[in-house]
């Protein structure tokens, strides 16, 4: 097939990590065999990208006859709603739903009544708008455990402290970076020499290396649609301590040394020294359980939903044209 991605998230070389989730299913896609092209709205510096998107949009599709159109964010889905003559799905990834009050929540609530198939990530998700839910996979080749030491001398990390790893931008409000900031202080005033790294900015292949040097990670998030990077700190055996936000729970369930935690500085605080104990202690294993998020399967899903939309829309067009007799007569 040949694909359009439209989206506002993928990594760029002043943003490396922005979007990598949206990247590696395009990857994905053209490991598969598939031929990938993408538009990249970058909203974050103008609102007017997105109208610059529509008008890629449109001028890629009138001279490529693409198979599907695929948006990533609810809010990429309005300039993709310019396309010429291909059918349209969204994945819609979390804030783009669970936010609420957002002008974004909104747009993705309006376009999915106009597009030919909604992905969601999450059952949470669907409950607020119906859809496939086929939550985002790992590349279970790239994330992988390394020798913490190792790690730590290749980014330069002290080995004489735990280190807990925030994996996310401390600027989005949603993440909860004061929760995490306060939770890690909690746990080096009860005597434990413990420090916060924060890795926004990074390539998706440097990621696997943070997760090994960590001796934990911590999710304390407002909200989640399904958090990638749980499955990719478990796929490198990392114990993971979150609240209870999108699918946080299924992702977790069974890997024991996980802790699904309350929002609170406290209890924070105590399910990390408990991760802290079993990190140190190298008995945690959470990649086998990752193996139903690998990427490979996630794909064959979506492909799946291209080839209903493409057999939906194929039809829609024969059915068009039977009502139109006129079409294809010789007058007399």
């Amino acid at each position: 097939m040949r694909i359009l991605f439209v989206t506002n998230m993928y990594p760029s070389p002043e943003r490396p990590g922005y979007g990598a989730f949206v990247w590696q299913q395009a990857e994905q896609l053209r490991q598969f065999g598939h031929v990938v092209d993408v538009v990249n709205i970058r909203g974050f510096r103008s609102k007017l990208n997105y109208l610059k998107g529509a008008l890629e949009v449109l001028w890629k599709t009138s001279r490529v006859a693409y198979d599907v159109v695929h948006a990533h964010y609810g809010q990429s889905a309005v300039p993709a709603c310019f396309r010429f003559k291909a059918p349209l799905v969204v994945t819609l990834h979390g804030s783009d739903v669970l936010e609420s009050g957002l002008l974004q929540s909104f747009c993705s609530r309006v376009i999915s009544h106009f597009v030919d198939a909604v992905i969601v990530v999450s059952e949470e998700m669907r409950k607020r708008i119906p859809g496939l839910v086929i939550p985002c996979g790992v590349d279970l080749n790239v994330f992988r455990p390394y020798k913490r030491d190792d790690a730590r001398v290749r980014l330069g990390l002290p080995k004489d402290k735990y280190l807990i790893l925030f994996p996310f931008d401390p600027a989005r409000a949603v993440k909860r970076y004061d929760l995490a900031k306060a939770a890690v202080e909690r746990v080096t005033k009860d005597g434990v020499d413990a420090e916060l790294v924060t890795a926004f900015s990074v390539a998706n292949s440097e990621m696997p290396w943070y997760y090994s040097a960590a001796d934990a990670m911590i999710l304390c998030s407002d909200s989640e649609g399904s958090p990638t990077s749980v499955k990719e700190a478990l796929a490198c055996n990392l114990p993971v301590v979150a609240t209870n936000v999108g699918d946080v729970g299924e992702i977790m369930r069974g890997v024991v040394g996980t802790q699904i935690c309350t929002r609170e500085v406290g209890a924070l605080a105590h399910g990390l020294r408990e991760a802290l104990n079993i990190s140190r202690s190298g008995g945690f294993e959470g990649r086998a359980a990752m193996a139903k998020y690998d990427q490979a399967s996630t794909i064959e899903k979506v492909i799946g939903v291209y080839n209903d939309v493409l057999c939906t829309f194929k039809t829609r067009g024969v059915q068009r044209r039977l009502h139109r007799p006129w079409e294809g007569t010789r007058r007399r």
